[in-house]
């Protein structure tokens, strides 16, 4: 998968996590992008912090949207196949810097036109699980904006979407 692609899937991770939080749209009760949490966190896990904020987000996301699609077959932005969820992790770890991150969140605005950019000219408008479809390897970038492009209109019109697909080779 091209580097841009797992890029803009942490981005988005990383966006839809912080907006679905109890301070934003409060769709899952977590808080790990507040700046409180990154203190408690410091202090266990110093030069990690950012890293334990973005499990224990994804873990509180996945919660809640294996809850409304299930588990099975399936795919979502909280639970991807496992070369990707490396991937990510990796990406994390090597490239991503939290500064660039923090700018994005720095408010819902931001990271509504954030989120926004990440859908391109995508346009789905359904609520509850949303079927994107199967996604070959080859097509992220469509994925990608299919599946920014659902958060970005139920956030926007006070709904809840929950985008999921199927890994196809």
């Amino acid at each position: 998968m091209p580097i841009e692609s797992i890029k803009n899937l942490v981005l988005m991770r990383l966006i839809v996590g912080y907006l679905g939080e109890k301070d934003q749209f409060n769709w899952w009760p977590s808080s790990f992008l507040n700046e409180s949490t990154k203190k408690m966190l410091e202090f266990t896990f110093p030069r990690t912090a950012f890293l334990a904020q973005y499990e224990g987000l994804s873990a509180s996301a996945a919660k809640i949207h294996d809850e409304r699609i299930g588990v099975g077959a399936t795919f979502h932005l909280f639970r991807l196949p496992e070369f990707l969820e490396k991937s990510l992790v990796n990406y994390l770890q090597t490239h991503f810097e939290e500064s660039e991150f923090k700018a994005t969140i720095k408010s819902k605005e931001n990271a509504l036109e954030e989120l926004t950019t990440l859908a391109g000219g995508s346009s789905l408008v359904d609520e509850g699980p949303v079927n994107i479809g199967g996604i070959n390897v080859n097509d992220w970038n469509l994925t990608i904006n299919k599946i920014a492009s659902s958060y970005l209109t139920a956030f926007t019109n006070e709904k809840k979407s929950f985008p999921y697909f199927r890994n196809e080779k």
